[in-house]
């Protein structure tokens, strides 16, 4: 979207905290500087805004929260809750099991985690991928029903780190070992090897009004 690319279009629609991430400090320190993934998180933010989609606030953490005791915490909540889920059904129904399980793994890291949209670069391959201007024809128009749409969905921390609980069960062969037998990921983006992930919506407000949000239902 083009004005997306014009600071001074955004300033009087962005709320300030959103204009903080968006139009950095002159004295903003190095230790707190955007890295590749929290500035396409931050421009999702604005987009998402900018549609009325009203994604969740959320201020940037300089910390980390991925430690062995958090992943093994997570990845119980997750054995436990979606565990006996066959690989089909948490492919095909990523956008609802994700926004399930978000208020779990809130309570259980004490800390909010962002809904979020877009897709996965693997070695060079974009994965999941719909062009934005795709994805906006969708919310102008709607789809057609029963229709599949090229979008992965995953989950943001403040830290920017992700728990993915689905790129195992689209793209197994594009998933690490460890990946595929814990049947979920949990890092920081900009510290992988050959995949990064790139946000095009924050918030389930996208999948909610193209009408592709199925409630997660103990399937």
């Amino acid at each position: 979207m083009s004005r997306l690319e014009s600071p001074a279009y955004m300033r009087p629609l962005l709320p300030n905290w959103l204009r903080r991430l968006f139009i950095p400090e002159p004295n903003r320190t190095a230790q707190y500087a955007a890295g590749r993934y929290e500035a396409a998180f931050v421009a999702a933010q604005a987009r998402s805004i900018l549609w009325g989609l009203r994604p969740p606030a959320m201020e940037p953490l300089p910390v980390r929260y991925a430690s062995p005791s958090a992943i093994a915490a997570v990845r119980w909540q997750l054995h436990r809750s979606i565990g006996h889920l066959s690989e089909d059904v948490v492919a095909t129904q990523r956008f609802g099991i994700t926004a399930a399980v978000r208020t779990m793994l809130e309570a259980e890291l004490k800390v909010p985690l962002a809904f979020t949209l877009g897709y996965v670069r693997q070695n060079g391959q974009r994965l999941c991928y719909t062009p934005i201007e795709g994805l906006e024809q969708m919310l102008r128009t709607g789809i057609a029903q029963g229709a599949r749409v090229s979008l992965h969905a995953w989950l943001t921390l403040p830290s920017h780190e992700v728990i993915d609980l689905s790129f195992w069960a689209l793209f197994p062969d594009s998933s690490c070992a460890e990946e595929r037998e814990m049947r979920s990921l949990f890092t920081h983006p900009d510290q992988m090897l050959g995949r990064s992930y790139c946000p095009q919506w924050i918030g389930d407000g996208f999948v909610r009004g193209i009408g592709v949000l199925k409630e997660y239902e103990g399937w």
